[in-house]
């Protein structure tokens, strides 16, 4: 296989790992696939980067395309993570502060008070 045959197979893999976030019980196995991803694709860049410059131009503008593709897609993951991140620490707070106010009472009823009928 022609390194930029390669290049371009793990340049459409990321693509379509990243069209499809999974749920959370696999999302730390998808999120280890995209970093050797491209961590594998960044390595074959620039050992064979000096050999691009004799490949089809045209296939080197896709190959530009789908990096810019790529970044817009892990922006929007990053962003997403951020907002998730952004809830759970705006929720955590909420339940932090919220202050019981039958605390000091001494009985074991006090839960009954607080009650909606």
């Amino acid at each position: 296989m022609r390194p930029i045959d390669e290049i371009i197979f793990k340049t459409q893999r990321l693509k379509d790992l990243l069209a499809k976030v999974p749920e959370e019980p696999t999302y730390d196995k998808w999120m280890d696939q995209i970093h050797e991803l491209l961590d594998d694709r960044e390595q074959l860049l620039a050992a064979h980067g000096p050999d691009l410059k004799d490949a089809d131009q045209t296939v080197i503008r896709q190959l530009v395309d789908d990096s810019q593709q790529i970044a817009r897609l892990i922006e929007a993951e990053h962003q997403r993570l951020g907002m998730t991140l952004g809830t759970a620490r705006q929720e955590r707070k909420t339940v932090k502060s919220y202050v019981d106010p039958y605390e000091d009472v001494d009985s074991n009823f006090s839960g009954l008070f607080d009650q909606q009928i």
